[in-house]
């Protein structure tokens, strides 16, 4: 499954290292435009208060590890999309350019199902879409999710917002199956030599 990660995701990173975690062990694949980033490397910089270099440094590392999830040439695409804000227009043509299923963003009330339908495409809050990955792929997603359990997070906080947000994105039965062995397993995507914990750790000051 192709899902066009909107640039939202990008400013939680209990969030988005799940996705991306999911997304390395190939249950699904994400993609984005440099548009997508821009707002994203924006949108880090006013909500985490950081400059534009560790912003940068966090989302280069993320399309580093991820060469394929960038749709080019989507422009194309932008002019027949008919939404209520013209500025998200981009995001529904970055995602027919890519081929994606679906759009993964906390601002569904941007995305009308109407005219995502138009196109093949349907929107869903990253809570549905990370429990979607769970019921299709259970066993896969919980062994990626306790495979990566051991790495170390950048704070103690940190840990706590991402355990508490996957314990309640993750179906009944993996949760059940956290809460049993005593504690939350936090998930962590590796991506090349580094994961995106410490990617966070070195690019972003999330505390």
């Amino acid at each position: 499954m192709i899902a066009l990660l909107d640039a939202n995701l990008f400013v939680p990173t209990w969030i988005i290292d799940p996705l991306l975690s999911l997304a390395e062990a190939g249950l699904c694949e994400p993609a984005w435009s440099a548009r997508v980033m821009d707002e994203a490397r924006l949108a880090i910089m006013e909500v985490r208060h950081v400059p534009d270099v560790r912003a940068r440094g966090f989302l280069d590392a993320i399309c580093r590890a991820f060469p394929m999830a960038m749709a080019e040439d989507w422009e194309r695409f932008e002019p027949d999309v008919n939404l209520s804000d013209p500025n998200d227009g981009h995001v529904v043509a970055a995602a027919r350019r890519a081929g994606a299923e679906t759009i993964v963003t906390f601002n569904l009330k941007d995305f009308p199902a109407d005219e995502l339908s138009r196109y093949g495409l349907h929107a869903q809050s990253p809570d549905v879409f990370l429990t979607s990955v769970f019921d299709a792929h259970p066993e896969e997603a919980y062994g990626r999710h306790a495979q990566t359990g051991q790495l170390q997070t950048p704070s103690a906080a940190y840990h706590e917002r991402r355990n508490r947000a996957f314990a309640r994105l993750a179906p009944s039965a993996v949760r059940t199956e956290i809460v049993r062995n005593g504690r939350l397993i936090p998930v962590i995507c590796n991506t090349a030599n580094h994961t995106v914990g410490a990617i966070n750790a070195q690019s972003v000051n999330n505390r």
